[in-house]
C-alpha cells in the first residue's frame, strides 16, 4: 500500500492509482476517491497494509474503501 501525506493538513491519503502524471487517484481520510494534484502531497511511502490502521495514520474508512477496490488480499 502506498501512502502520501497532504502538505497542508498533514493527513495521510492512500494512493489508489498512480500513472506518474501530475495528478493521481487517492482515497481521502473520509473514504472518498478523488483525483488530486501531486504537488499537494509529500513523497509516496510504501507500508504494510496488514498493520493496524492507526499505526498507518489512516482511517478505517480508507482501509474499507481500499478493500472495495480489491487491493487487499487478506486484510
Amino acid at each position: 500500500m502506498e501512502l502520501v501525506k497532504n502538505k497542508a493538513s498533514g493527513k495521510s491519503f492512500i494512493v489508489l492509482d498512480d500513472n506518474g502524471d501530475a495528478e493521481f487517484v487517492l482515497i481521502t481520510p473520509e473514504g472518498k476517491v478523488k483525483q488530486l494534484d501531486r504537488r499537494l502531497f509529500g513523497p509516496q511511502v510504501t507500508v504494510d497494509h496488514k498493520m493496524h490502521p492507526l499505526n498507518l495514520n489512516v482511517t478505517k474508512t480508507q482501509i474499507d474503501k481500499y478493500a472495495e477496490y480489491g487491493k487487499l488480499d487478506d486484510y
